[in-house]
């Protein structure tokens, strides 16, 4: 059988008087397509906050490997092979697109920028996952979808094992939509988990593997996305 990547047991967070995770169990495991449903509100977010080091659990376990982990801030979360992509962007628009992926950890050589070892390691990682970007365009050129292909890239520059999408299709067109899942299949394929976050039902049966469905807070079911209806 085979081993979580990631395990959340009986993680709990809450803000005054609103509970936004209530006792949350769930297991994650490579190479799968793993949806978090629910309405706007019922907690997704929170809970990947906690996966990602932007939050940090009042009670529970968080599990990575099979080993227990304290996860405070997104530098840990990185050293442990975790990404995130979030709804909104955060990339700055005068770089280029190969100093956005290696904004804040760049590579120099003789106290220099090394321009040329960044593009070529991003051009790698683009072909590698199949995310066609040009490293030297500026970013505040790109099209919204190729925005959201740099920020995929950024997120798997940290050699990362898990990638967490938090409504990646929310800006996209159809088409993008289309080319996001071929990428999400690729990195499954490869052997990342991927946590898919959507209200989308839809999109959510086209690409799952696994769904779980968290309504106010609480986890209410994981089943297979095989046979699943939006019904259901």
């Amino acid at each position: 059988m085979t081993t979580p990547l990631l395990q959340l047991r009986h993680v709990t967070k809450t803000f005054g008087s609103l509970v936004a995770n209530d006792n949350v169990d769930l297991d994650v495991l490579p190479g799968r397509v793993h949806a978090l449903v629910g309405e706007n509100g019922a907690g997704k977010t929170t809970l990947m906050s906690m996966i990602n080091g932007t939050g940090v659990p009042d009670s529970g376990t968080i599990i990575v490997d099979g080993n227990e982990v304290s996860i405070t801030t997104p530098q840990q979360a990185a050293s442990l092979g975790i990404g995130m992509v979030f709804q909104h962007f955060k990339l700055v628009g005068s770089l280029t697109v190969a100093a956005n992926v290696f904004l804040g950890r760049e590579i120099t050589k003789n106290g220099q920028l090394d321009t040329a070892a960044m593009e070529t390691q991003v051009s790698r990682l683009a072909e590698r996952f199949g995310l066609e970007v040009d490293p030297t365009e500026i970013t505040s050129e790109l099209s919204v979808g190729e925005l959201q292909r740099v920020e995929v890239l950024k997120a798997l520059s940290h050699e990362t094992r898990l990638l967490v999408l938090d409504e990646p299709t929310a800006v996209l067109t159809p088409s993008e939509t289309d080319d996001m899942f071929v990428v999400i299949r690729e990195l499954a394929r490869s052997g990342v988990a991927v946590i898919f976050i959507s209200h989308k039902l839809d999109e959510v049966l086209a690409v799952a593997d696994v769904v779980t469905v968290i309504r106010d807070g609480r986890v209410i079911d994981t089943v297979p996305a095989l046979g699943l209806t939006k019904e259901r």
